[in-house]
């Protein structure tokens, strides 16, 4: 086995993968850069595709953590609120005073905050006790990683040093299996079924015992599973070959010669990674920019595990184990949230109409100022909006905000 290090760039070409979001017609549109290839993929939200192609002999994952600053109007500040006040008002009104259920409940925020500025959303506060962690991001030892991952020295580790990030690819045609993999889900060609050589429990165990080995701060969540056989494989082969989307630029690195083993079989496992339940930062929906703080790599992990072993794995994000370092987060809620609405618009002419309609939690890694390694994982809201009645896939407008503090984070 050889690191991407040792191989240096004359005995391998390194695959250099960004990910480019343009903006135009109120949608996002993605551009894929790989190597010296470019493949445009329009009309992704209307076409549900987000298929990823792993093509190359190492991809090295280089998410470029951008850190742009608010304009003037939308700088925030710190808010001090006594954060469940109007919710536990509201629930003791109908009679409801157990603590518990007070968490548990989902409250509907319904309010006109201002001019073109509305809300109307089911909040559900955390069920449990929630901390902020100090953490950093995880320092992955390659010869580490090979021993855990059980098959000697075959294929190779890589990744970007200090982002938390690693790579595994058992061979060139692992790529090939990925993409197929990947198509087959996004375009629902891929059945929910067990394979012979183990059971989806059984895969999803392997995973999480190779995150054990590996040390990884977080848990993984319930994850995406494609269950792909031989049949399956040359049924992929067959459409994506004849989709123009992907046809030229799939016959151009050798896929149309692609043939699959009889008894291949393999699951394309995707997971979040999560802390108490809650989902770490995914990049979904994509942040418009950030309040001059810089975010961690989105979290994810994502594993082809065959009959033949590990195929691909890929995590990002990565934080070193954390317990111990935390500090209770006293939410915020619905008031809260409302008054950090109200300060970012407040002073603003809003000449569209703005309604926060989904509310969810997330946790967010912050950069510490003055690192590139050390980690603020905060918890944070995230709210979608509706601008002028269009919906939000079309509006594309979410901002998330810090729990605890009421600070805007993007």
């Amino acid at each position: 086995m050889k690191t991407v290090k040792e191989m240096g760039g004359m005995t391998c070409p390194l695959l250099i993968f960004t990910k480019i979001y343009i903006n135009y017609d109120r949608k996002r549109h993605d551009v894929l850069f790989y190597d010296t290839v470019n493949v445009r993929k329009e009309g992704v939200k209307k076409m549900k595709k987000k298929i990823r192609l792993f093509i190359g002999a190492a991809v090295l994952l280089a998410w470029l953590s951008g850190c742009a600053h608010t304009s003037q109007e939308e700088k925030q500040s710190g808010i001090p609120y006594d954060d469940l006040t109007e919710d536990r008002q509201m629930m003791e009104a109908q009679g409801d005073t157990d603590e518990e259920t007070i968490q548990n409940a989902a409250v509907l925020l319904d309010e006109k905050l201002d001019e073109n500025l509305l809300i109307h959303a089911e909040l559900t506060m955390p069920d449990r006790t929630l901390y902020e962690y100090a953490a950093q991001l995880k320092k992955f030892d390659y010869d580490k990683t090979q021993k855990a991952i059980g098959q000697k020295a075959e294929g190779t580790v890589g990744g970007e040093e200090g982002t938390g990030s690693i790579f595994y690819q058992r061979n060139d045609f692992a790529n090939h299996l990925s993409t197929y993999c990947s198509y087959a889900g996004e375009q629902g060609m891929a059945e929910e079924k067990e394979l012979s050589f183990l059971s989806k429990e059984e895969a999803v165990l392997k995973v999480q015992s190779l995150m054990e080995q590996l040390e990884v701060g977080g848990e993984l969540g319930t994850p995406d599973v494609a269950a792909m056989n031989q049949a399956d494989f040359a049924k992929v082969k067959t459409v994506i070959m004849e989709d123009d989307s992907y046809k030229k630029i799939l016959s151009s690195k050798g896929y149309g010669s692609d043939t699959f083993d009889e008894n291949l079989e393999a699951y394309w496992m995707t997971f979040q990674v999560e802390e108490n339940g809650i989902p770490f930062y995914r990049n979904e929906p994509p942040l418009r920019q950030t309040s001059g703080r810089a975010l961690a790599h989105p979290a994810a992990v994502e594993v082809l595990l065959s009959n033949n072993g590990f195929e691909m794995i890929t995590m990002t994000g990565m934080l070193e184990p954390y317990d111990g370092r935390r500090t209770e987060a006293a939410m915020i809620g619905g008031e809260g949230i409302k008054e950090a609405l109200m300060k970012k618009f407040g002073d603003v002419i809003l000449t569209s109409e703005y309604k926060a309609v989904n509310i969810w939690m997330e946790y967010f890694p912050l950069i510490k100022e003055g690192s590139f390694t050390e980690v603020d994982l905060v918890p944070a809201w995230c709210i979608d909006f509706e601008i002028d009645g269009a919906s939000v896939e079309e509006s594309q407008y979410t901002i998330r905000i810090n729990a605890v503090t009421g600070e805007e984070i993007s």
